[in-house]
């Protein structure tokens, strides 16, 4: 990841320029020189932000008004972190330009998307009527036949999105907004995934609530996982609450979640029959039992809408309560028939199956079930171990402690089980985990030994890291030998630390456990958890840059260590408190740069302003000398010395440029005027200035004088005697000659010139009103005229 490229913005009281690439789009900050507050990022490209109207994990959206068209849009900037992922920046611009294509009442309209500042934007059609998920918080639930039409319509938008090869995989009432006219229109395709592409990211996107099961069971999906989330979504707005409460990230506890079927007929609340049949039927734990089609799933809405307000199904036992009462009753029958059976034979059964809801066929590898009989306690054991050490945590974890709820005799066996399923939940690094963890260890350290050296050191163990899972334990106090079991007590300390505690003493610790295979241990199984902490054997060696100080830093060795602290980050191959630490490294390093950069702006601008105020006294001085340069008509000197001004400030440069464009047009006003008259000469009264006039024809004029053809003969004047009224007259006559629009209207603007620089304002204001308003290439220049001076 590269650090962000300086971005500068304007105070608009001051005008100052600050940096403000550490600060997000429309963030608010005190002006460093006036200390105005102002709202800094506030346009992306033709897009003016007006205010922020939501925020997710991975963007936020604002109002914004759009300069070209003028109208309204909402514009989602991605956060710096995804702007930043080239990779995933490509996919939703990808995906956004194919979404733009869908054009659907009930689908959000995307305009354009666009890269600015740094930031990925996504501009689109603004609707602001809210979000399913801000009226069923308002409300609590959404009146039966106004949460069918929702569905319909949001079904009917994702059937268009369907039809152009999308499917949205995120499917949520926040995800449905409403129209000031109560239109549902299906918002954010930002997870979309084309139909015909397989995503490889190795990554679930969605949200728990509402995602489908085969989507974290198996890690398949199509358009039927929508299907299932739409389902969701309308039991939320039915019953006031979502189907499964799977408020985790878990995959492993959202796969135990999602084996739970749900039906709206247990919500206790009285629906129509079809309303009850169509959600019940997306809610279906197997895809192929949900709606075979879009078409099909709309036409079922719409039944079920206009049979919303016939006979309700009230109270009773549902369908799924009579099979529970089927089966209930079938397993105690079993449970008799197998006393008696047990009576008569010594033949014991061979499985007893427990299941939440679903089958085991349903499940796969990863079911939900419980076997007794069917493995021994060694068998079961032995897999648990085998996928902690492929690395398999949120596989062996439930297998470790369905061994204990089973109940272990083995006192060896039952610590070894408690110290794996421990470890587990301290790989896990959650706050339940750890509460688990503590829990199996005092379990541990409360048991009597049985005289076996094994026991002795889980007794010792379980009493360590029942208190606080070690942390508090000092390195000198561990006195495990390291050639035996006790090598798993540096591991279990180890982990409990680089995952809750310390990394500096954790790499400590995992250092000597792995030592420990160099040094030869009495028992062999130990060398299986060699494979657990292989991934934490490369990250420890990573735990040096935190020796390394980060205070006191200029602002060079500041973006070296932001930069090897990133690098850091992206090679962890494990989580816990060394990526938090780096983590809070990073931000408290970018916090410091920030205000470094901060300081360093406000010293140069205290510079600027120094240096600013020092070239105005300047370009004061000069610009009181610079009509005694100007010999009669001769402003080439004033020309000279202008150019060879150097200026920093862009004020003073913009006077600067102003001055030497009404100079060198005054001149070139002259040029041209004594061109025409060198070809085509000119007739009528030249105006003297201590003279009186004298009519004749011009056929010579330069700097220095003028040539007058009378009737006697000729006569040469003085230029400086002539008076500039006369040039005017003698150019606007030239001016009526002319076809060419651009020549007339550039001659008027030479004529505007040369008559302010001589001082006649009236004549240079009424030739300038018809410039700004017919010659749009003079209006700027001339208002940047009348604003410089």
């Amino acid at each position: 990841m590269s650090l962000p490229s300086s971005y500068l913005s304007q105070c608009p009281s001051c005008s100052a320029q600050i940096d403000v690439s550490i600060f997000e789009p429309f963030a608010k900050i005190p002006c460093p020189f006036c200390q105005q507050s102002i709202r800094v990022r506030r346009k992306f490209d033709h897009f003016v932000i007006i205010r922020q109207i939501g925020e997710g994990g991975m963007s936020r959206v604002f109002e914004a008004e759009d300069e070209t068209l003028g109208r309204r849009v909402a514009l989602k900037i991605l956060h710096r972190h995804y702007s930043l992922d080239q990779a995933r920046m490509q996919q939703f611009q990808n995906e956004a330009l194919i979404t733009a294509r869908v054009t659907h009442p009930n689908v959000i309209k995307l305009y354009s998307v666009g890269y600015d500042q740094g930031y990925f934007y996504i501009a689109m059609e603004l609707v602001t009527g809210g979000s399913l998920e801000q009226r069923i918080k308002r409300d609590g639930i959404v009146p039966e036949k106004e949460s069918l039409r929702i569905g319909r319509q949001v079904a009917d938008g994702l059937r268009a999105a369907y039809r152009m090869g999308l499917q949205h995989r995120d499917v949520k009432p926040a995800n449905i907004l409403f129209t000031d006219e109560g239109i549902a229109k299906v918002v954010d395709f930002g997870l979309a995934l084309f139909v015909d592409h397989k995503d490889e990211s190795g990554e679930i996107w969605a949200t728990p609530f509402y995602v489908s099961p085969e989507k974290v069971i198996e890690g398949n999906e199509d358009f039927r996982g929508d299907l299932f989330s739409l389902g969701a979504t309308l039991y939320h707005a039915l019953t006031g609450k979502p189907p499964h409460k799977a408020n985790t990230s878990a995959i492993a506890e959202l796969r135990l979640i999602k084996c739970r079927r749900v039906t709206l007929e247990d919500a206790g609340t009285p629906f129509a029959p079809r309303t009850l049949h169509i959600v019940d039927r997306l809610l279906a734990f197997k895809p192929e039992d949900r709606p075979p089609s879009y078409d099909a799933t709309v036409d079922e809405l719409r039944l079920a809408e206009g049979l919303s307000d016939h006979a309700m199904v009230v109270g009773g036992y549902s369908r799924r309560r009579m099979t529970i009462l089927a089966s209930a009753a079938a397993l105690v029958m079993a449970f008799i028939i197998g006393l008696v059976l047990r009576s008569g034979s010594n033949t014991p059964a061979k499985s007893v199956v427990v299941t939440q809801g679903v089958s085991a066929d349903d499940l796969g590898g990863d079911s939900v079930t419980i076997r007794a009989g069917e493995k021994t306690i060694a068998t079961r054991f032995e897999e648990a171990r085998n996928a902690l050490r492929a690395g398999k945590v949120d596989v062996a974890m439930p297998l470790f402690e369905g061994i204990l709820k089973d109940g272990v005799k083995d006192h060896t066996t039952l610590n070894k089980t408690r110290y794996n399923a421990a470890l587990c939940r301290i790989i896990r690094g959650d706050a339940a985990s750890k509460s688990q963890a503590l829990a199996l260890f005092n379990v541990m350290g409360a048991e009597h030994s049985d005289g076996k050296l094994l026991d002795d050191f889980f007794v010792k163990l379980g009493t360590r890291m029942g208190k606080d899972l070690g942390l508090s334990e000092t390195q000198t106090k561990l006195d495990y030998n390291e050639q035996n079991e006790g090598a798993l007590g540096y591991l279990a300390h180890g982990l409990a630390q680089w995952h809750l505690g310390d990394p500096k003493i954790a790499a400590s610790q995992l250092g000597i456990f792995l030592s420990s295979r160099q040094k030869g241990t009495d028992l062999e199984w130990i060398e299986l958890y060699h494979a657990v902490v292989e991934p934490y054997a490369a990250d420890v060696k990573l735990v040096k840059i935190l020796a390394k100080p980060d205070e006191g830093l200029d602002d060079a060795a500041i973006t070296a260590l932001i930069t090897e602290t990133q690098q850091i980050i992206a090679q962890l191959k494990t989580q816990g408190a060394l990526r938090a630490k780096l983590n809070e490294r990073l931000n408290r390093l970018e916090r410091s740069q920030g205000r470094l950069r901060l300081a360093a702006q406000w010293a140069n601008i205290k510079d600027q302003l120094e240096h600013q105020k020092h070239e105005e006294e300047q370009l004061t001085e000069l610009s009181e000398s610079l009509p005694s340069l100007v010999r009669g008509y001769d402003y080439s000197p004033a020309i000279n010395i202008l150019r060879s001004m150097k200026f920093d400030s862009p004020g003073v440069q913009s006077a600067m440029e102003t001055k030497l464009y009404l100079n060198q047009s005054a001149a070139d006003f002259l040029t041209t005027l004594f061109r025409d008259i060198q070809t085509k000469g000119w007739q009528g009264r030249v105006l003297r200035r201590e003279i009186g006039p004298v009519d004749g024809r011009v056929t010579a004029m330069s700097l220095i004088s003028l040539t007058l053809s009378l009737e006697k003969g000729a006569v040469t004047l003085p230029m400086d005697q002539v008076q500039p009224e006369t040039l005017l007259n003698i150019a606007q006559d030239f001016c009526k000659l002319i076809s060419d629009s651009d020549d007339y209207f550039h001659r008027q603007e030479l004529i505007a010139v040369f008559a302010r620089m001589q001082g006649l304002q009236a004549e240079s204001d009424t030739i300038a009103k018809q410039l700004i308003a017919e010659y749009p290439a003079c209006r700027q220049r001339w208002m940047k005229v009348m604003q410089d001076g």
